[in-house]
């Protein structure tokens, strides 16, 4: 661009003419009237709605008050019965486990609700074949059970 040619852009910063009309006193008194009276209207509808919310509230709480003792009765009866039946489905669960130790066909059943019911199941317990109580001889010779020696009576 050549500083010797005149710019061919229009002056921006030339002065516009503005048609603003001029407000009175008595009308930015009236304005400000208007306002205070929108706000307040506003406060009294917000304090309506509060009120009402607050009421609804009151009445569903007095429902639910009332379907709670409703309810409380059968809700112990049936905790009770619960207390009473829970020693029964743990030895039943435990007689489970133990069927599914001898019958690795069961053990997926168990397996599906050992994780909703972790409290009943108990650690698998190896399975042995001999009754309880026995005792297990450690006189072995050659592969069966020695006897004692015979007692010689007077020589």
């Amino acid at each position: 661009m050549d500083p010797s040619q005149p710019s061919q852009q229009p002056d921006l910063l030339q002065s516009r003419p503005t048609s603003l009309r001029t407000i009175t006193l008595q009308e930015l008194e009236q304005q400000c009237q208007d306002l205070r009276t929108l706000l307040t209207a506003t406060f009294v509808a917000l304090l309506v709605l509060s009120l009402s919310v607050n009421l609804f509230l009151a009445k569903q709480m007095r429902l639910v008050r009332a379907k709670l003792s409703e309810s409380r009765p059968v809700v112990q009866r049936m905790e009770a019965e619960f207390k009473r039946k829970e020693p029964n489905m743990k030895v039943f669960l435990s007689a489970l486990q133990t069927f599914a130790m001898a019958n690795r066909d069961f053990q997926p059943v168990l397996d599906r609700y050992r994780a909703a019911l972790p409290q009943y199941f108990m650690e698998p317990v190896a399975v042995s074949s001999k009754p309880a109580g026995l005792k297990t001889p450690t006189n072995l010779s050659s592969g069966s059970l020695s006897s004692p020696p015979p007692r010689t009576v007077g020589k």
